[in-house]
């Protein structure tokens, strides 16, 4: 039994931390009790190797230190004790936050004593050679060595990713990212098809594609945290953790952007509605000089004529006036509208983006954000305001088109409802459900459920109902 626990605790060892875990501390504690020594030596420094390879760095230096008798080790014992602290003492020295409280052995020592107990066939032999001709710079020498090791197992071997990560370090000591990412991307493949959770290999690429693929980068980062935490160590999560400083800087940088561009555009607005609003005055005050120029040519046949034709002349102005009113306001909303679209569209991403990373930072400064509910509001009011300082009885003329039961009415708060909204556009001349959608943020059917709904409850010809309401603008 210690023996199948030690095989389950070998197969859950890159899978799942806990499941690995609670199969050697069995095989551990069976051992005990058959006081075997050499399986319990087997199963303390396999427990002690996965501690380490986790991040559980005081665990394992006590598992190691205290449970295995080295008195009782055979050769091939003595060579897997020694590459677990070869191992500890490589991923502790690259971990300087966890070295606080514990000593570091000596990897040089260690990987010597591998090199003279281990077959020089033997992997815990070859992975050694090569790390002693990194750490000599000898990326030559280490090349040929992994590439041979790389070729002696196929790809859905789970040792090919440990070896094409290995080329890919090497490849990156030499500063080629083009074959350091190929070798990434083959340690990956090597990975998944092996059930692998623990690994370093996807996590570095979503690095790489930061600059490159944002979106790329965030879903593979997402796939290799969703990973670590799932296999539950400590020291892979945290890696990971640190990746996020990068997704932080480009969010500032494009928040710092979209600001200007917020800015910018809300002064140019600004200023459009300025000048519409000089523009819709003085068309008032045409209108009624108009009324009392008509007055006045009724008092005589002979300048009657005379103020007609002058009074074509100003209607035709007039005329022109209005279309483009019409194409200004329309220019101005689609602006507007297009203006919330991309900040809710950016607040959408951002916000999808950093919840996938997990990142609580980013979520928190986001989920707290109502800039794009808050656009929009001012953007009905915006246009509330603007049509009813052209149309001020618009309300009443056009709810005395409905049936009494029918009318429709904004709430105490609003200055328009919805249904007004709609029919205010089609005053305008912006009949085209598909265009007041996109400018009201609606669905398209909803625009025409409005639309049915509100003719259905005219006094005359439902059909006719939008022309009796364009008709309606000609009276202000």
């Amino acid at each position: 039994m210690a023996d199948v626990a030690l095989e389950l605790g070998n197969t859950y060892f890159s899978y799942r931390y806990d499941s690995a875990r609670f199969y050697l501390n069995r095989s551990l504690d069976l051992a005990q009790a058959m006081e075997d020594t050499k399986r319990l030596n087997a199963a303390a420094v396999r427990l002690g190797h996965l501690d380490a390879k986790a991040g559980h760095f005081m665990e394992a230096y006590s598992t190691l230190s205290s449970l295995v008798d080295t008195t009782a080790l055979s050769d091939e014992g003595k060579i897997d004790y020694l590459y677990a602290w070869y191992d500890f003492s490589r991923d502790l020295e690259s971990n300087a936050v966890a070295l606080e409280g514990l000593p570091l052995p000596d990897r040089v020592s260690i990987g010597r004593r591998i090199l003279s107990l281990a077959p020089e066939d033997s992997e815990a032999w070859q992975i050694v050679t090569i790390n002693r001709l990194l750490d000599e710079n000898r990326l030559d020498d280490a090349d040929a060595a992994a590439a041979r090791l790389a070729v002696s197992v196929a790809p859905d071997d789970r040792r090919y990713a440990l070896y094409a990560y290995i080329l890919s370090e090497i490849s990156w000591r030499r500063g080629d990212e083009d074959e350091q990412l190929k070798w990434l991307v083959k340690s990956a493949e090597s990975d998944v098809m092996n059930a692998v959770t623990d690994y370093a290999s996807l996590t570095i690429i979503a690095q790489m594609m930061t600059g490159r693929d944002m979106d790329r980068a965030f879903r593979y980062m997402r796939v290799a945290q969703d990973d670590a935490i799932f296999y539950n160590g400590m020291l892979r999560p945290w890696q990971i953790s640190q990746s996020f400083s990068i997704i932080q800087r480009a969010y500032e940088d494009t928040q710092r952007s979209t600001t200007r561009l917020a800015a910018l555009a809300a002064a140019l607005l600004l200023a459009l509605l300025v000048t519409l609003f000089v523009a819709f005055r003085l068309l008032t005050r045409r209108s009624r000089k108009l009324a009392r120029m008509q007055k006045e040519l009724q008092e005589s046949n002979l300048q009657l004529e005379q103020r007609n034709r002058e009074l074509r002349g100003l209607n035709q102005e007039i005329s022109e006036a209005g279309r483009i009113k019409e194409v200004y306001i329309g220019r101005v909303l689609d602006m507007m509208s297009e203006n919330v679209n991309k900040m809710q569209a950016y607040d959408n991403h951002v916000r999808l983006a950093l919840k996938q990373g997990k990142t609580d930072q980013l979520l928190k400064e986001l989920s707290i954000s109502t800039r794009t509910d808050d656009e929009l509001q001012t953007f009905y009011r915006t246009f509330d305001t603007t049509f009813l300082a052209l149309y001020p009885n618009f309300i009443e003329d056009f709810n005395a088109l409905l049936r009494e039961e029918a009318r429709v009415y904004p709430k105490k708060d609003e200055l328009l409802c919805t249904e007004l909204r709609i029919f205010a556009l089609i005053l305008l001349g912006i009949e085209d459900s598909v265009r007041i959608a996109s400018l009201l943020h609606y669905s398209v059917s909803t625009i025409y459920n409005y639309k049915v709904k509100v003719k259905n409850g005219a006094l005359g010809d439902r059909d006719s109902f939008e022309e009796q309401v364009k008709i309606l603008g000609n009276s202000y």
